[in-house]
C-alpha cells in the first residue's frame, strides 16, 4: 500500500513520537558539557543584565551566536533558572517545527522518519540548539527549492544566528552542486537574497563587535572562523570520519537509507546533493562530532519516504534486516559479560526483543515495517527514562559534585574549581553559583578552602597543603575535592 493512503495513521504516530520527547526533561538535570555550560551563560545573563553579549565566567561567550540564549534567558522568567524546561522548550519547539516542514515539504512518512531519527528525537530534548539549527537550515533549502532566494536568505541568516556560518556554506555547496547538475543557476532576486544574507547575522554582530571591543571581535573572526577554516586542514580525525560513523548517527535508519539512495539516486538528486552539501564541507574540518550530521537527516528522511512508496521490495529486506539486529541485540546483550554500567540493561533490552518480535510480523508491508523499524528503538530507551532516570541524574549530571561540595560547609567564595564542569541541577543550593572557576594562574592567588577539580587534570595546579576528602564519578570520570 503506498505511504501517501495512511497520513491519519502516520499522524498518529508523529503525535506520540513528539509527546514521548516530554518525559525526560520533566525529570533530568542539565548534563555535563555543553548543557550545563550554557546553563552558566544564561545565570550570567541573568546577573550581567547582558544580552547583546552573553558570557561565560566574565567574559565574552564567542563560540555560539545568542538567539538560543536568548530564547532560554525568556524562559527563565516563567520558568525559573534551574527548570530543565526553560532549556529544553526551545528544542521541542523546533523538532515540533521541523516535524511541519518535513510533511510539507514530502508527506507524512517522511515527517515520520525524520521524527524517529534518534539523533533528532534525542536531541529534541536537550538544551542544544542542533535541532533548532537543522530545522532553519532545512527552511532554508525548501524556499531555495520554491526560488524564493530573499526568503530562502533570511531562515539561513536566522540559522547562522543560532549556531554559526556553517547554515551558509551548506547552502553555498547545495546551490553549486545544482548550479552544476542543471547547467543552469535557479531562478531569483539573487542581489535582494546575498544582501539579506548578509544583513541578518550583521543585525546582532555589528552590535556585539561594538559591545565586546577589538579583543571580542579579533576573537570572532581570527580564533573562530578563519582559525577553524585554516585548521580544516589538520585532521585530528580523517575525512572519512562520518561515513564510518554513519551507521551510529543514521541509526535506526541507516539501511534503509543506504538502500534508498542506491534505488532511488536518480529521482533523488536534489536530496542526495542536499546530503553530499552538508557531509562534505563537514568533512574537511578538523573538528568532528556526529551531530553535525543532524542538518542532513531531512534530505536523508524525503529520500527513504520516496523508496518506501516506490520501491517496496527493497524497503521491506532492509527494514528486515534492522528489525532481526534489533531482536539479536536485545537476546544476547543481556547474556554477554560487560563492563559494570550506571543503569540496569536486561529490562530494556527485553523490550527491544519482544518490540522487534513483533514488528518481524508487520515486514510484508513496506510502510507498516518502516514504522515499526521507528519506533520498535524508542521501547528500551521509554523503558529506561521511565524506571531509571534518577541513576542517570547521578551518572551524568553535576548532581554528585554539587553534593559533595554541600558537604564541606564553607564559604562558597573559598571554593575553587578547576577543570570541571559548571554546576547545575534542579536544586542546587543557591550560594554554589558564588564558587570561582579557576585556571593555573588564577588558582595561584585564590586562597581557596576546598579545591575541587578533574583527576586527570590536578597535577597542573599546585595542590600542597591540601588534603583529598572525596572523590566522585560523573560521565564515567574521576573528580576528586580538596580541603586545606
Amino acid at each position: 500500500m503506498r505511504a501517501v493512503t495512511r497520513p491519519r495513521l502516520l499522524l498518529v504516530f508523529i503525535t506520540v513520537v513528539y509527546a514521548l520527547a516530554f518525559f525526560s526533561p520533566s525529570q533530568r538535570d542539565l548534563i555535563v558539557g555543553d548543557e550545563t555550560k550554557y546553563g552558566q551563560v544564561v545565570r550570567e545573563m541573568r546577573d550581567t543584565g547582558r544580552w547583546i553579549l552573553p558570557t561565560l565566567e566574565g567574559a565574552p561567550f564567542t563560540h555560539k551566536p545568542p538567539i538560543h540564549f536568548w530564547l532560554i534567558r525568556l524562559l527563565t522568567f516563567p520558568l525559573g533558572i534551574y527548570s530543565t524546561w526553560a532549556f529544553v522548550i526551545p528544542s521541542l519547539l523546533a523538532f515540533a517545527f521541523l516535524i511541519w516542514l518535513m510533511w510539507r515539504m514530502s508527506g507524512p512518512l517522511a515527517a515520520f522518519i525524520c521524527a524517529t531519527s534518534l539523533l533528532v528525537w534525542a536531541s529534541a530534548q536537550t538544551a542544544r540548539m542542533d535541532v533548532s539549527f537543522t530545522a532553519f537550515i532545512t527552511l532554508g533549502v525548501w524556499l531555495m527549492q520554491r526560488e524564493s532566494l530573499p526568503l530562502a536568505a533570511i531562515a539561513l541568516g536566522i540559522a547562522t544566528l543560532i549556531k554559526g556560518p556553517m547554515a551558509i556554506v551548506i547552502a553555498i555547496v547545495l546551490f553549486a552542486l545544482e548550479w552544476w547538475r542543471r547547467r543552469s543557476a535557479p531562478r531569483g532576486n539573487y542581489l535582494l537574497a546575498i544582501v539579506l544574507l548578509i544583513a541578518v547575522p550583521m543585525l546582532w554582530f555589528v552590535p556585539a563587535m561594538m559591545s565586546g571591543g577589538a579583543s571580542y571581535t579579533n576573537d570572532v573572526l581570527h580564533k573562530q572562523l578563519a582559525g577553524r577554516a585554516v585548521g580544516a586542514w589538520v585532521h585530528a580525525s580523517p575525512p572519512w570520519y562520518y561515513l564510518a560513523h554513519s551507521p551510529g548517527f543514521l541509526f535506526p535508519w541507516f539501511a534503509l537509507g543506504a538502500t534508498a539512495i542506491a534505488t532511488r539516486w536518480r529521482e533523488q538528486r536534489f536530496n542526495i546533493n542536499w546530503i553530499l552539501a552538508v557531509l562534505l564541507p563537514y568533512s574537511l574540518m578538523s573538528s568532528k562530532l556526529d551531530v553535525y550530521m543532524m542538518a542532513l537527516v531531512p534530505p536523508l528522511s524525503i529520500v527513504v519516504a520516496d523508496a518506501v512508496e516506490n520501491a517496496p521490495v527493497a524497503t521491506r529486506r532492509a527494514n528486515v534486516v534492522m528489525l532481526v539486529l534489533f531482536l539479536l541485540i536485545g537476546i544476547v546483550v543481556p547474556f554477554v559479560k560487560l563492563p559494570p554500567l550506571p543503569v540496569s540493561i536486561v529490562i530494556p533490552m527485553i523490550a527491544l526483543a519482544v518490540a522487534a518480535a513483533i514488528g518481524l510480523f508487520l515486514m510484508r508491508d513496506a510502510i507498516a515495517s518502516t514504522i515499526a523499524v521507528g519506533i520498535v528503538p524508542l521501547i528500551p530507551l521509554m523503558t529506561i527514562v521511565c524506571t531509571q532516570m534518577p541513576q542517570l541524574n547521578d551518572f551524568a549530571s553535576t548532581r554528585r559534585l554539587i553534593a559533595a561540595l554541600a558537604q564541606q560547609h564553607v564559604a562558597p567564595e573559598s571554593i575553587a574549581l578547576y577543570s570541571c564542569p559548571y554546576l547545575w541541577s534542579r536544586d542546587m543550593p543557591r550560594e554554589l553559583e558564588h564558587v570561582r572557576y579557576v585556571t593555573p594562574q588564577s588558582f595561584a592567588g585564590a586562597h581557596a578552602t576546598v579545591v575541587a577539580t578533574s583527576a586527570r587534570h590536578e597535577n597542573e595546579i599546585d595542590l600542597s597543603g591540601y588534603t583529598k576528602t572525596t572523590q566522585i564519578e560523573m560521565i564515567g570520570k574521576p573528580f576528586d575535592v580538596y580541603r586545606r
